[in-house]
């Protein structure tokens, strides 16, 4: 795709699932430059904040996962 990237690309490039991907840049950015058809595309100087919105959500789901469970 050039200068853009999609989801696909992100996949290929961060080794995370879509699933994840999508999650962090949905929470924490960037916006998309744009489409192409349906498909949502990020500028490749968007790749180092989309890096760090991943680590975020990695960040995030490891202090999930330390949390005791609720006792009743």
């Amino acid at each position: 795709m050039g200068d853009y990237l999609s989801i696909a690309d992100l996949r290929r490039i961060t080794g995370q699932p879509s699933h994840i991907i999508n999650h962090a840049i949905e929470r924490y950015g960037p916006e998309p430059a744009g489409r192409v058809g349906i498909t949502r595309v990020w500028r490749r100087e968007d790749l180092d904040q989309i890096k760090e919105s991943l680590r975020k959500t990695a960040e995030r789901s490891t202090k999930a996962d330390r949390k005791e469970p609720a006792t009743a």
